[in-house]
């Protein structure tokens, strides 16, 4: 049987794969063009480039195959779109490297152009009746959708671009990048990406499908929309507007999630009851604001995990589970992290719900969404490689690439991230863009002096407090209540991740030759990252030739543990030089700390050296209390704009033995020396040999507290030379 080509249109009907169509009027060599029905088998060619030239629908039994690589563009209109109607398919599978494009037909095309793809399904959407509820298309109400069920299969969509789209026949009536309905989840849809469009990049009504890897870039309502009785999950989604866009829609939001259609039915069902995991939503827009970034309501039940919020533009709510229909259900769970430069102005979070806002969360894995070609803000380079997310198995980078941390990476019990010598490793601005080593993992960053790992930002010029920095957690013992010294702790910049153990000789891996630049992002005034945390980190672990630099807190922090660590170069951080708590029983050896002339740090109490015996001081009956050892050390402060509080602090149960240390410079420094605080001083059995070089006279005391303190001279603190391959000159 062949298939006929009419006038106008190419119409088939119990088409083979195998039947060969002719090219209608209209087309020509490599050209074709799309409208009609399909009833039967319809394969399309990635050598012809076609042209939607009105609605193309998708008829029940029929498939409209569409490889890879194939490119349709749309005529400018309403009714330019594809329809897939019940029982109907779709299979266009595209790959990354050939991935399938809907687009405009003329260049510059902007919003609004033609229709969108829509897929109508047999899966339940909410109604009336128990069961076999019935939708009408929006765009077209001859067409129905829903049905009973939930594994109903439309087809596949993979590797797919929408373009353009969002064509509008009145206010309330235009279509999405991309309308499900009633699609049903034995339909795979994965690795789409939609820009430009006039409403909604997606929106689900009803059904059950599951989609991931959805990128949306400049859509004029909602990123992401729920509605109709829609349970199924939505994973790795990440809406962007971008710095000049503009949007002519009275509420467009990140997420907007309805239980029932339009608020109407709120005694129907199934009420919509999704999930969504690893979302970022983005405003980058200075003339478009955001009315919330994520709206749930009308009885919509929601779960998102690991979302996160971002941008420089305008958003007036958080989250507003709240709507004069019906609120949001109050079983709704939303976990997400708040990076706006911003501020609201509405409210972080309206109605209730199980809503947490908390730092830690990293939103979207853009790796995943590499094949775009997409550039997001502050990409260091288009082919850079992101890293995010968990690493559960052995992963060793390629030296020839760039990587950029875009998000938090956790290294998982079990699995070892191994950085080449002489990498740059790049990170994103942000308090959730940072590298943890969790429990039982293991980091192996082995540079050399020709050739070091350097951790920085990915701005030039970034200043401090850029992003994250490095956290390391292992099972060695910390302070605590526990006799046996199987104490935990949680850390700091994300609770859910634990340390400390009994294993003292634990190895977390190696850092060697090591540069860490412009860290130390801040939460809150409470929560802020170090350049290198060491958590409970045993003495199995190598570190040494360290460089840390422009940091918004402590240089380096040790949460108990017993790991040392060898020539350690910290210059300019803000809080703490060295900081040692909770339980520390290791070495620090051949360490110096600078300010530089004019440098002003915003902290309430920067040291040199701030040792606690435990964690905040709140524990001086728990085991055990740190009792450390600094050799060769020198802190120095060239600042004349703001003092060092304390060169030296040991208090709270802390023991420790310092030797040959040196402070010096023309800077301003409180106290030389102080072993006292209000929740304990430090153990009266502490040593301190230092020798005071500062250019003028400290404004405190030389010495406070009980404690062999031998300030004299003599010492010579850290020896400089180990630390040329640094490239610091400044000593």
């Amino acid at each position: 049987m062949t298939c006929a080509a009419l006038t106008s249109v190419m119409s088939f009907s119990a088409c083979s794969d195998d039947d060969t169509p002719q090219t209608p009027p209209g087309g020509g060599e490599g050209n074709a063009n799309l409208i009609g029905s399909i009833s039967g088998v319809r394969t399309l060619s990635a050598d012809t480039t076609y042209t939607l030239t009105g609605t193309l629908i998708v008829a029940e039994g029929g498939t409209l195959n569409i490889p890879a690589g194939t490119t349709i563009k749309a005529k400018s209109g309403f009714a330019s779109y594809i329809l897939v109607d019940r029982g109907g398919k779709i299979f266009a599978n595209g790959t990354a490297d050939a991935p399938i494009t809907f687009e405009a037909d003329a260049e510059n095309a902007g919003s609004g152009y033609w229709g969108g793809l829509i897929i109508n399904g047999r899966a339940p959407i909410s109604g009336e009746s128990a069961s076999g509820n019935e939708g009408a298309t929006e765009i077209n109400n001859e067409y129905r959708y829903g049905g009973t069920n939930p594994g109903d299969n439309s087809g596949v969509l993979s590797y797919v671009q929408i373009f353009n789209s969002g064509a509008r026949s009145s206010g309330d009536i235009e279509h999405n990048g991309l309308t499900l309905n009633a699609v049903g989840s034995g339909t795979q849809i994965s690795n789409i990406y939609i820009a430009d469009g006039a409403d909604d990049a997606i929106e689900f009504f009803g059904g059950s499908v599951n989609v991931s890897n959805l990128l949306a870039v400049n859509c004029e309502d909602d990123m992401f929309d729920f509605t109709q009785g829609y349970c199924g999950t939505l994973s790795n989604c990440y809406g962007v507007w971008e710095s000049s866009f503009v949007s002519d829609e009275e509420d467009p939001r990140g997420v907007e999630a309805d239980g029932n259609l339009d608020g109407d039915g709120p005694t129907h069902t199934p009420q919509s009851n999704f999930r969504i995991e690893n979302m970022t939503i983005e405003n980058l827009s200075t003339a478009a604001k955001m009315v919330d970034a994520i709206k749930v309501r009308r009885g919509a039940t929601a779960t998102i995990v690991n979302a996160l919020v971002k941008g420089s533009g305008q958003v007036a709510d958080l989250v507003d589970l709240t709507d004069s229909k019906g609120d949001a259900n109050a079983a709704t769970s939303i976990q997400l992290t708040n990076q706006l430069t911003t501020d609201f102005s509405g409210n972080e979070v309206n109605g209730t719900g199980n809503v947490t806002v908390e730092p830690g969360n990293t939103g979207a894995n853009t790796a995943n969404l590499a094949w775009t070609g997409y550039e997001f803000a502050g990409s260091a380079a288009s082919d850079a490689v992101a890293l995010s997310g968990t690493i559960n198995s052995d992963m060793t980078l390629d030296a020839s690439k760039e990587y950029i941390i875009d998000g938090s990476v956790v290294v998982a019990d079990g699995a070892t991230l191994t950085i080449p010598a002489g990498m740059t490793i790049k990170a994103r601005k942000g308090f959730a863009n940072y590298l943890l080593v969790d429990r039982g993992g293991k980091l192996i960053a082995q540079g050399t002096a020709d050739a070091p790992i350097v951790f920085r930002a990915e701005a030039d010029n970034a200043g401090s407090g850029y992003w994250g920095g490095i956290i390391i957690n292992g099972r060695a013992p910390i302070s605590g209540d526990n006799a046996d010294g199987n104490n935990e702790g949680a850390t700091e910049i994300n609770n859910d991740y634990r340390y400390g153990g009994t294993d003292a000789a634990d190895n977390s891996g190696v850092l060697t030759y090591v540069s860490i630049l412009n860290s130390g992002a801040r939460s809150s005034g409470d929560i802020e990252h170090n350049g290198l945390t060491l958590n409970a980190v045993g003495n199995g672990t190598q570190i040494e030739n360290i460089y840390i630099a422009d940091g918004a807190d402590d240089a380096i922090e040790f949460f108990g543990g017993s790991v040392n660590v060898t020539n350690l170069l910290a210059v300019n951080c803000e809080d703490d030089m060295f900081d040692f708590t909770q339980g520390y029983c290791g070495t620090l050896a051949n360490c110096h700390g600078i300010w530089e002339e004019g440098f002003i740090s915003d902290e309430e109490d920067p040291r040199g050296v701030e040792a606690d015996g435990n964690l905040d001081g709140n524990g001086p009956t728990h085991t055990p209390q740190s009792n450390f050892t600094i050799n060769g050390m020198t802190i120095e402060t060239r600042s004349e704009d703001c003092a060092l509080v304390d060169a030296i602090k040991v208090r709270r149960g802390a023991k420790a033995t310092i030797q040959n240390a040196v402070v010096k410079g023309q800077g301003l420094v409180e106290d030389l020396v102080d072993l006292t605080d209000s929740k304990g001083t430090g153990d009266a059995a502490s040593t301190i040999s230092v020798s005071n070089e500062l250019g003028q006279a400290i404004s405190g005391s030389e010495t406070k507290g009980d404690g062999q303190i031998n300030v004299a001279s003599g010492n010579t603190g850290a020896d400089d030379s180990v630390f040329g391959w640094s490239g610091y000159t400044n000593f």
